[in-house]
């Protein structure tokens, strides 16, 4: 083959190459443009159904979320609608007439059943919210509840010693050091902050209303001094001064009758705290108010 006839083939196979190119991108192109194979109509139902779902939920949950907020705030969460009223201020000696008004109605209630009723205490921020008896002894209402019935709890009561309507110059409370309930708060008064925050309660008898400044936390015997009555009040004031571990009371106010929350104490065998103040009358009661 000579010099012409090689190089006539060298250009056919040189085109034949460039054609089978051409050809092969114009197939892989056509291919690309082929549509996929459709969904199989189960999957799409299952697939609409879930996103039916979904939608649906959201849609709820939205309008829950729409009727609980605010008007015109679409990003407030939402707030809760319970109004309860504020515990007082343990430290303000305040108290509302609506707090007058339930005491009231629990003595009411407790009158119904318990004979030897004669009036309720509390003590905002503690557990001291009890009706209060008297007894002819200083033993029975240890293990007796108002309305007599046997219980180990007791009732919290007013010594027989005292006169019923709270107008001596010393009335002593006794009741159980528990752990949740009666007297048991006091034990916590120990502590200078506790006591600071914990300086007024209130007494609703069948004739008044007072309000109570504590104003001293003693522990002491069983068997002191200060257990005796009648007192001296000027003795008697003398000597809490000096068993005191707080005392606060820097005028004695000896026209104001005292009132001592006597419980048992831990602090060595046959102790007893008395958490004292003075006994302020606030206003009269009329006897239908507790009948």
């Amino acid at each position: 083959m000579n010099d012409a006839s090689m190089l006539k083939s060298i250009r056919f196979w040189i085109a034949a190459g460039l054609l089978a190119v051409l050809l092969g991108c114009m197939i892989l192109k056509a291919a690309r443009q082929i549509p996929q194979h459709p969904v199989p109509e189960s999957a799409a139902a299952v697939q609409t159904s879930a996103v039916t779902v979904t939608t649906t939920v959201q849609t709820e949950i939205s309008a829950a979320a729409a009727e609980t907020m605010p008007e015109n705030d679409t990003t407030a969460m939402p707030e809760t609608t319970t109004v309860t009223e504020p515990e007082p201020d343990a430290s303000v000696p305040e108290i509302s007439e609506r707090k007058i008004a339930e005491l009231t109605a629990k003595m009411q209630k407790a009158a119904q059943f318990a004979p030897d009723l004669i009036g309720w205490i509390y003590m905002a921020d503690t557990d001291i919210d009890y009706p209060v008896v008297q007894g002819t002894d200083n033993q029975y209402y240890l293990h007796h509840a108002p309305d007599g019935s046997e219980n180990i709890l007791g009732t919290i009561f007013l010594s027989y010693q005292c006169a019923p309507d709270f107008s001596d110059n010393l009335n002593i409370l006794y009741g159980h050091n528990m752990q949740s309930g009666m007297f048991g708060d006091i034990r916590r008064f120990k502590e200078q902050d506790e006591f600071a925050s914990h300086r007024y309660g209130w007494l609703l008898t069948k004739e008044a209303l007072f309000r109570i400044d504590f104003y001293a936390l003693a522990v002491i015997s069983a068997y002191d001094e200060l257990y005796d009555i009648p007192a001296d009040s000027a003795a008697w004031q003398e000597a809490l001064r000096a068993r005191s571990m707080h005392y606060t009371e820097t005028e004695p106010a000896a026209d104001l009758p005292v009132l001592a929350l006597s419980t048992c104490a831990v602090d060595f065998g046959d102790a007893r705290a008395l958490f004292t103040g003075r006994l302020v009358r606030i206003r009269g009661i009329s006897p239908a108010d507790t009948a």
